[in-house]
């Protein structure tokens, strides 16, 4: 009886191990994921907004751009949005300032509904093979980038949440006024002639 013990027991530790018991690999965090990190420059792309009308990222240097990465099924994303609207785009909307969000996933024509439910008012861009978000990560929604007049990234950020939402738009207000008294002392420099360009 002991010698069968002692020759099953070997066996039920093996059988254990092949069944699939043993830890699997953890899931990557967000950090692991992102591609492009604060004070990288930002990679440039083109695309087409759901009106049809193109946007070029290098066009909009010289302005805050901010990026927002969702999905319609994603909760986080649709608390994000509401924010986006409220607290940056409708105070932020500028000659200095640019916003799009990035529908990951998703053709324009899965889209009409969705932004008048979240009466979305800023750029949408569709994005269904991923090629623009791949760009920046390869999982992980909402994300939030920042990029500032230069084209370098200044905020890159995951999921909704409010503290953090509050720090990225500070940071965005000393930004666009920092753009903004930029863009004014170029306007007021004098001209060949010796005349003050116009604004």
């Amino acid at each position: 009886m002991r010698r069968q013990e002692i020759v099953l027991i070997p066996l039920l530790v093996l059988m254990v191990g092949l069944s699939g018991c043993s830890p699997k690999d953890p899931e990557p965090t967000p950090e692991e994921t992102t591609r492009i990190h604060i004070g990288d420059p930002a990679p440039p792309f083109e695309a087409r907004l759901i009106d049809g009308t193109s946007f070029s990222l290098e066009a909009q240097r010289g302005k805050v751009v901010v990026l927002s990465f969702f999905a319609t099924w994603c909760p986080p994303c649709r608390e994000e949005l509401p924010h986006l609207e409220r607290e940056v785009w409708q105070r932020f909307e500028g000659p200095d300032f640019a916003m799009a969000a990035i529908a990951r996933e998703h053709e324009a024509s899965e889209l009409g509904e969705f932004i008048s439910q979240m009466q979305m008012t800023f750029s949408v861009i569709p994005d269904p093979d991923r090629s623009i978000f791949s760009l920046f990560a390869d999982a992980y929604i909402p994300r939030t980038v920042v990029i500032d007049p230069e084209g370098r990234v200044i905020y890159h950020g995951t999921d909704f949440n409010p503290d953090e939402f509050a720090q990225m738009v500070e940071l965005i207000e000393e930004t666009v006024a920092g753009a903004s008294s930029s863009t004014s002392k170029l306007s007021q420099e004098p001209t060949a002639d010796g005349l003050i360009a116009a604004s």
